[in-house]
């Protein structure tokens, strides 16, 4: 007898722990009640912002020494970044707000990845100021002058950029001047 007492009172506990559901598996709506459904919206990228470029232009001089590009802010002022390429071979690339730093350092020129990478004399370079890195024509370079995050310079801990991008064009005039 105990032992259907004790399973009376299981049964009775289980059935009204239970919603009661209407035939199609739902739970009974309590009349006069509201139910609540909560949203979550799906995650949405955020957009890379476009990045902020100085005022200025970029110009090409082609002489019998080799081709030169270099990013001016105004007229008669230093540029701020300078890549050569001799009529013997290799670029140069001299950016003069660069200050000498640690040894081993080597100048970087592009976006990212597709970086091109030269190597660096830690004294400096006393005939066109600041820092300047040197080596050979990297393959693409028209497509790294005319990226769309534009054309940055960064040596160890320093930073130049990032510029507008190149004009495809000249950028590609550039690059041609390099290797011929």
């Amino acid at each position: 007898m105990r032992t259907v007492l004790a399973f009376a009172v299981v049964l009775s506990v289980a059935a009204c722990s239970q919603e009661a559901t209407v035939g199609n598996g739902e739970p009974d709506a309590v009349p006069g009640s509201v139910t609540a459904t909560t949203v979550i919206p799906a995650p949405t990228a955020t957009p890379k912002p476009a990045p902020s470029f100085p005022a200025g232009n970029w110009e090409m001089v082609s002489s019998g020494e080799g081709d030169g590009l270099f990013f001016g802010a105004f007229e008669g002022e230093v540029a701020a970044v300078h890549l050569f390429c001799a009529s013997n071979g290799g670029l140069l690339v001299n950016v003069q707000a660069f200050r000498p730093d640690r040894p081993g350092d080597r100048m970087r020129v592009g976006p990212g990845n597709e970086a091109a990478t030269f190597e660096v004399d830690p004294a400096g370079d006393a005939n066109r100021g600041g820092i300047s890195g040197e080596g050979a024509v990297p393959a693409g370079l028209d497509a790294i002058l005319a990226a769309s995050d534009g054309v940055t310079v960064s040596y160890g801990r320093q930073r130049a950029g990032p510029f507008p991008p190149v004009p495809t064009e000249t950028a590609r005039a550039f690059a041609t001047g390099c290797t011929d």
